[in-house]
């Protein structure tokens, strides 16, 4: 009755004026920016995050998750028109999408990867919303041991899965922890502040997602024109378009098994959707009675893909708010939300915050109404051709970085911290390492570090062995290091299955 109770109050606050409007935002915000190649989720929160300072937390989580579930649905566009995928989660799309555009079927390719969106994900949010009480249950349980392997393992899974070397990647993600070790730590010693004032409390979580996935990618963009240069045309057909919303039922399975696999790789920290979707595709494609029809325009790639990265969004949100460990890069920066409006995440907060919980949740499912909407005048109204200048979009997203780096403090420091990382991550881009992994590993690394030194503080030189006498610390020892041996010795991976860097 009381889970009841809690889901009435989430729905009310979830209707009110205000939510609404910031769903309605943050969903048109979400929608340009996944319909634009080159921007992703994580950039598109990262920017907007400080217009969230003046919010109540509730309401700044609103709009800000709105965006990140409505860049998918925008991505899914450009992926199909254009096989150029707005957001990295939409490449798999790309891969049935776009030869059902040669073929002159863009509109029903376009309605059936709305549909499906909107099925994946609103499954997920109903798992999430019975789920998560349950989840914060069992993390109540874990102890230091536990929640340090968490952490460590957000970091050594971007390795295990990410497109690229793995040790470039896991040196990308030990750097970041060593820099967010910066700061007064709790035992009270200063640590690599440099007797700089400004890094007493640690490097600010929100210059350095600003400058690392937005100032880099703007600083490759500023070589070219356009962000992509290409003129498709396409099938402008609203009637086809909403046709094409039967086409999911009619692959129910592979929508119900699609959903399930980006539920459950979304509750793992750091996977994402773009492992998602192309684990989701090629299952459905080696179950397939017809595999070789994938990749020319098998509408069963389209639904498999676009369920499976939505679906994921309610796993990796349900990990970041329960675990307080991020699901993935772009819920790393609504777990600085929360921090930023002094809040932590984990499974106290789930219990101590119910009201703001549930009514995150129910707003994620009333948002999926304005989503279909929203999505279906995007498809079409991009049903033709679409470019966009740089000279327009670079100066005005560095506008907003620079007000968003400087308005957290109002600090000079954190615009150079943010420009420095910015750069930093530019050059990591160059040379084949992660920002991301990067960025997750100065996140996380607060969360490390203070369970490592609760565990020399209980055990003191016997801390090593709650890793192995502790079965959950064991069985979570074994899933990090042998995920990353498998991928330090599997070289395999077919090209077309490569995992983006999100």
């Amino acid at each position: 009755m009381d889970l009841l109770n809690e889901m009435q109050v989430g729905l009310a606050q979830a209707l009110e004026f205000q939510a609404i409007f910031l769903m309605l935002a943050g969903t048109v915000l979400g929608m340009i920016v996944g319909a634009t190649p080159g921007l992703s989720s994580g950039m598109a929160v990262a920017v907007l995050l400080p217009v969230t300072f003046g919010m109540t937390p509730l309401n700044g989580l609103i709009f800000l998750t709105s965006v990140y579930v409505s860049v998918t649905y925008g991505g899914s566009v450009t992926a199909i028109l254009l096989n150029t995928p707005g957001a990295p989660e939409n490449a798999a799309t790309c891969l049935d999408g776009y030869p059902l555009t040669q073929q002159g079927r863009s509109a029903e390719a376009i309605g059936t990867a709305i549909s499906s969106s909107v099925i994946g994900g609103t499954l997920s949010y109903i798992v999430m919303l019975v789920g998560i009480g349950a989840v914060a249950a069992v993390a109540l349980d874990f102890g230091p041991s536990e929640i340090f392997l968490i952490a460590i393992a957000g970091v050594a899974i971007l390795g295990a899965v990410g497109n690229g070397s793995p040790l470039k990647i896991l040196a990308s993600g030990a750097f970041g922890l060593l820099i967010g070790t910066i700061g007064i730590v709790p035992t009270g010693e200063w640590r690599a502040t440099f007797n700089e004032p400004f890094l007493a409390e640690g490097v600010q979580v929100v210059p350095v997602l600003i400058g690392a996935f937005v100032v880099s990618e703007l600083m490759e963009m500023a070589g070219r024109d356009y962000v992509v240069d290409a003129q498709v045309k396409g099938q402008q057909n609203l009637g086809n378009i909403l046709h094409a919303f039967a086409n999911p039922f009619r692959h129910l399975w592979t929508v119900l098994r699609s959903s399930g696999v980006g539920m459950v790789i979304g509750l793992i920290p750091a996977a994402g959707a773009t492992l998602a979707a192309f684990a989701s595709y090629s299952l459905t494609r080696r179950l397939s009675k017809d595999p070789d029809s994938f990749g020319k325009g098998n509408i069963s790639g389209i639904v498999a893909a676009e369920s499976a990265n939505n679906a994921c969004s309610g796993g990796a949100l349900m990990t970041t708010l329960a675990l307080g460990v991020p699901g993935s890069t772009t819920t790393a920066v609504l777990l600085g939300a929360l921090t930023m409006h002094g809040l932590q995440a984990g499974p106290q907060l789930v219990y101590q915050q119910m009201p703001l919980v549930y009514g995150l949740i129910m707003a994620a499912i009333v948002s999926q109404i304005f989503m279909v909407a929203i999505a279906i005048g995007v498809g079409y109204g991009l049903s033709g051709a679409l470019s966009v200048p740089t000279r327009i979009l670079i100066p005005l997203l560095m506008l907003f970085s620079f007000l968003g780096a400087f308005a957290l403090r109002n600090a000079v420091f954190d615009v150079d911290l943010m420009l420095l990382a910015g750069a930093f991550g530019y050059v990591m881009k160059r040379y084949g390492y992660s920002p991301s992994a990067l960025v997750m590993g100065v996140i996380l690394a607060s969360i490390a570090d203070n369970e490592l030194i609760r565990m020399f503080q209980l055990f003191g030189n016997d801390w090593y062995q709650e890793f192995f006498t502790r079965p959950l610390s064991l069985c979570l020892l074994i899933v990090v290091v042998g995920g990353m041996t498998h991928r330090l010795w599997w070289r395999g991976r077919p090209s077309e299955f490569e995992i983006a860097d999100e």
